[in-house]
C-alpha cells in the first residue's frame, strides 16, 4: 500500500494579483505526486507579502478566493493550506485556511504579528487543528514559529503534523531551518515549512521550504528550480520518535503532578 504524502510548495507571488497567484497554486498542485493528500503553501501567497495591498485584497472566509481554492482541491484531490488576508467584520487577520474539495475546514489567524503587520492585522488568539487524511494537523504562521509555547498547544492536542507558512527573509534563513527542525523534535511531529521564494516589495525571501520528521531531521526539501517537495507520513516513525523522546507524556505527567 502506498503511504500518503504531504507536500510543501514555494513560489514567488505577484504582489496584488490574486488571480495570477491562484493560477500558480493550481499549477503546482496539479504537478504533485499522485499519493499527495495535503499541500502547504506560503504565508499571504494569494496576495504576495506586501502590507500596502492588504486593504484592496482582503477577502472573507469562505468567499470567492476560498471557493477557487476549494475547486483546485477538488480537481486535484489534494487538500490545500493557503495564506491570505481575511476580512472578518471590522478586523483583518493574517490567516491560513485549510481547504478540501468540500470547502474550508479550518482557519487559523496568526497570533504573533511581526513588525508593521500590526498596522494592518488584528492578532489571533487560538490554536487551530484539523483532522486530515494524514493525521491531526496544527497551523502556524511565520513568526509564530519562534514561540515554543504555541507549538506546545499542538502537542497537547495530539497533532501529528504542523503546517508552518511563512514569508521568511534570507537574512534569517539559518533560523528558519533550525526552528522548523526544533519544533519537529520538541513536539515529536512532522513540520511542513513553506516559505516564499524571490523578492517582493524590497523583501528577499529565503525559499528553503522543507519537511522535518519527528526526530528533527529534514526528510525532504525544495532545491534550485524544483519548487515542491514531498514526504510520506509514516505512523511508525511517529511512534518510534515518541518512544525515544517521550516529551508529551512527561509534560502531561508533570501537569498532573502539579495539580495534586
Amino acid at each position: 500500500m502506498t503511504q500518503p504524502r504531504i507536500a510543501v510548495c514555494q513560489f514567488e507571488p505577484t504582489v496584488g494579483d490574486v488571480d495570477a497567484n491562484l493560477d500558480r497554486i493550481e499549477r503546482l498542485a496539479e504537478r504533485l505526486p499522485a499519493a499527495t493528500a495535503v499541500a502547504v503553501f506560503p504565508e499571504l501567497c494569494v496576495t504576495g507579502y506586501d502590507l500596502d495591498v492588504v486593504p484592496s485584497t482582503k477577502t472573507t472566509v469562505p468567499g470567492p478566493v476560498t471557493e477557487r481554492v476549494q475547486t483546485v482541491a477538488r480537481d486535484t484531490g489534494v487538500d490545500l493550506v493557503v495564506g491570505l488576508p481575511e476580512a472578518a467584520g471590522d478586523d483583518v487577520y493574517n490567516s491560513l485556511v485549510y481547504a478540501s474539495g468540500d470547502g474550508v475546514e479550518a482557519t487559523y489567524r496568526k497570533q504573533r504579528l511581526w513588525g508593521e503587520e500590526a498596522t494592518q492585522f488584528t492578532a489571533g488568539s487560538e490554536a487551530t487543528t484539523v483532522d486530515t487524511p494524514l493525521g491531526r494537523l496544527g497551523l502556524l504562521l511565520c513568526y509564530d514559529l519562534n514561540f515554543p509555547e504555541l507549538a506546545v498547544d499542538y502537542g497537547e492536542a495530539d497533532c501529528d503534523l504542523l503546517a508552518v507558512s511563512a514569508a521568511w527573509r534570507r537574512s534569517f534563513d539559518r533560523d528558519w531551518r533550525l526552528l522548523c527542525r526544533a519544533r519537529a523534535l520538541d513536539q515529536t511531529c512532522y513540520v511542513v515549512g513553506s516559505n516564499h521564494l524571490g523578492s517582493q516589495s524590497g523583501r528577499h525571501h529565503a525559499g528553503e521550504s522543507l519537511i522535518a520528521g519527528p526526530r528533527g531531521d529534514v526528510v525532504a526539501k525544495t532545491t534550485d528550480g524544483v519548487p515542491t517537495a514531498s514526504a510520506a507520513v509514516v505512523p511508525e516513525a511517529l511512534d518510534v520518535a515518541r518512544e525515544r523522546n517521550p516529551v508529551r507524556q512527561s509534560r502531561r505527567e508533570g501537569a498532573d503532578a502539579s495539580r495534586r
